[in-house]
């Protein structure tokens, strides 16, 4: 006996090392099995992302075979066509020309007749004054019964003024001139009846047949217009061009001046007179 008077100490029953660790961990482990067996199982995020990529690179792989067999049918298409382009015989040139039935004598030409082909002229307005130009117009008339070719070119039309019957004016004077006579020609088809119209405006240069500009100025007064196509050629028209205002006032105060130096003289020979 102990001389304290305690019993026996008593604690925990004593366990066996490595055994119980065991049976604790074998108690776990039961523990997560059955936790996993009852409860539900999550799905994995990274297989569902996995498995579109796999269906988008699949669809994609279709597609681009797609595009491939469509270009090799296009282009053994377009081989094909060459060849039979190559194949094919030429095709024989053909040419077109503008034709007109010829006038009623038989001529192989088509030309109108001469005595066919009417001309007028004419001016847009009867009076201009001292700062305006004249617009002349010459109407050309195919006065036949079929359709038929007149030559309007520049080297067939001519534009004439004309004042107290004297040329004062041509179109012709200062007109370019062309050692090819066809660059100037212009035929044209008229239907029978018809007529064709071209104008020009006259600047109101005074020049002589070289086209040189003189000191000469075009006087107020009446003007005659005369247009020629070829052998046609038209009625006068006439128009008038108006006196410079300032001119005009000029000569009166030179009238009158000169009307009061004749009074003036008068009244001195009668002074001396009487």
């Amino acid at each position: 006996m102990s001389s304290s008077g305690r019993g026996p100490r008593q604690g925990r029953p004593s366990r066996t090392p490595g055994k119980s660790t065991a049976s604790a961990r074998s108690a776990r482990s039961g523990v997560r099995a059955g936790a996993g067996r009852g409860g539900a199982k999550r799905p994995d995020p990274r297989k569902k992302l996995y498995r579109r990529r796999r269906i988008a690179v699949g669809v994609l792989a279709i597609v681009v075979i797609g595009l491939l067999i469509l270009g090799i049918v296009l282009m053994v298409k377009a081989i094909q066509g060459i060849r039979d382009d190559l194949s094919a015989p030429a095709p024989e040139p053909t040419t077109t020309q503008p034709t007109a039935p010829g006038p009623a004598d038989g001529e192989g030409s088509g030309t109108c007749p001469t005595d066919s082909v009417q001309v007028e002229a004419s001016t847009d307005e009867d009076e201009y004054d001292i700062d305006e130009e004249p617009q002349l117009t010459i109407e050309v008339t195919n006065g036949h019964d079929a359709d038929c070719l007149i030559d309007v070119g520049e080297a067939q039309q001519e534009f004439v003024i004309e004042r107290d019957g004297d040329t004062v004016w041509s179109s012709r004077y200062c007109a370019a001139t062309s050692e090819d006579d066809e660059a100037a020609s212009n035929p044209l088809v008229f239907p029978a009846q018809s007529s064709k119209k071209a104008s020009l405006t006259w600047p109101r240069i005074p020049v002589d047949d070289n086209c040189r500009q003189t000191d000469e100025a075009f006087p107020a007064g009446d003007y005659a217009l005369i247009v020629k196509l070829g052998e046609a050629e038209s009625e006068p028209a006439t128009f008038t061009l108006a006196e410079d205002p300032d001119a005009q006032a000029d000569d009166e105060e030179t009238g009158a001046a000169q009307d009061e130096s004749e009074a003036d003289a008068g009244d001195e020979d009668a002074a001396e007179d009487g």
